[in-house]
């Protein structure tokens, strides 16, 4: 099936198939258990709004392929896409004892809904899972310089004529590294402005903490990839890693995935440094457990629109004239963040599933082998 077979149009439409497609994997001999971690809310249909988590195969094994998607809201449904993609193959194959996958599908069932990458709360969930040593406090040095040009405290004017130009000059005066450094690493001081990564760990990462923490008993060994768009070159996928990680194991993915594979550090590819992301915060919570994590990042557009359409929604969602939830996701601004993350583009929706099952069957052999 072509690529854009596996889009869905709403978040509605992504969890149904999502169920059907654990359905099919029973039908076609597969053990599977899967359950749905509602939080309490509802969609723009009146749906509920849901994490929905499987487990294919058995954990008993001790290996597990972890499959998530959907911690940037918007960028669930390219997520979605690639876990139903792979779910339809694995209808193809004989079951499997030897080890488990864990899909994991939407972890902000909010913000794919309401089409925002951020949450109920305005919170970013990929700078809410702090390790046990960390606080929910600060901002990144140097974010005060550039707080008020990121964060407006006024709705958006559909055409803002120096955006582009104001962002170069700040280019210019910080370098671009710095800059997207200071703006993407999370800030814990402003709840009204992008980036936030709460107070306090939010109700949905705790629903999926809680779920994890009554499966994972058996469990040593963990491949992990966490599925994101918006960050590198159009359609090319980045694997972006720990920038802790050894040098051992960074020369195996590398093997595993040549030219794809980049840490972290601001000033070694296209990613950044980020507190709270849900890696960190798995890998120190089970700390037992041997991981290999990466996070697969799908480029869209270029960083300064996908910074614009970022910024407008935000303003938009914050200070806007809107009456409720639905007034609030008419407005253009709402179809510009969708659009910035998941561009309506075969070609790209091509690329993103065909390489999105590439890398998840690597590591399913990484992690058997």
């Amino acid at each position: 099936m072509e690529g854009g077979f596996w889009f869905a149009n709403s978040y509605a439409e992504a969890a149904g198939r999502f169920l059907i497609a654990c359905d099919d994997l029973r039908e076609a001999g597969h053990k599977v258990e899967n359950e749905r971690l509602e939080i309490g809310m509802t969609g723009p249909d009146g749906e509920p709004l849901c994490i929905d988590v499987a487990i294919v195969g058995s954990l008993q094994s001790g290996k597990v392929l972890l499959s998530s998607s959907g911690v940037h809201g918007v960028e669930g449904y390219p997520g979605s896409a690639i876990q139903l993609a792979v779910m339809d193959d694995l209808c193809k194959e004989d079951s499997f004892k030897d080890h488990a996958i864990i899909f994991v599908h939407i972890i902000n069932p909010y913000g794919m809904a309401w089409w925002r990458r951020f949450n109920e709360n305005n919170v970013d969930l990929n700078r809410n899972f702090l390790r046990g040593d960390q606080k929910y406090e600060g901002v990144p040095t140097g974010y005060e310089t550039i707080r008020e040009f990121i964060n407006p405290e006024s709705p958006p004017p559909q055409k803002e004529k120096w955006f582009k130009l104001k962002a170069l000059n700040l280019i210019r005066k910080y370098g671009f590294n710095n800059l997207k450094q200071c703006v993407a690493e999370g800030q814990y001081e402003y709840p009204k402005a992008i980036q936030y990564g709460g107070d306090c760990l939010q109700p949905g990462p705790e629903l999926l903490l809680n779920w994890l923490d009554q499966k994972l008993d058996s469990v040593s060994r963990i491949w992990a990839i966490d599925l994101h768009t918006g960050l590198g070159p159009s359609g090319h996928d980045t694997l972006l890693i720990s920038a802790g990680m050894g040098p051992e194991d960074f020369a195996h993915l590398d093997g595993l995935f040549p030219g794809h594979v980049e840490s972290l550090d601001p000033n070694a590819g296209v990613g950044y440094e980020i507190l709270g992301d849900l890696h960190q915060g798995l890998e120190d919570r089970y700390n037992n457990i041997k991981w290999t994590s990466i996070t697969q990042e799908f480029g869209t557009f270029k960083p300064v629109k996908v910074l614009q359409a970022t910024r407008a929604e935000n303003r938009w969602t914050q200070w806007g004239l809107h009456m409720n939830e639905m007034d609030a996701r008419r407005h253009w601004s709402r179809e510009k963040m969708l659009r910035a993350f998941n561009p309506k583009d075969v070609v790209w929706q091509h690329k993103i599933t065909s390489r999105g099952r590439v890398v998840f069957n690597t590591a399913r052999q990484d992690l058997c082998s």
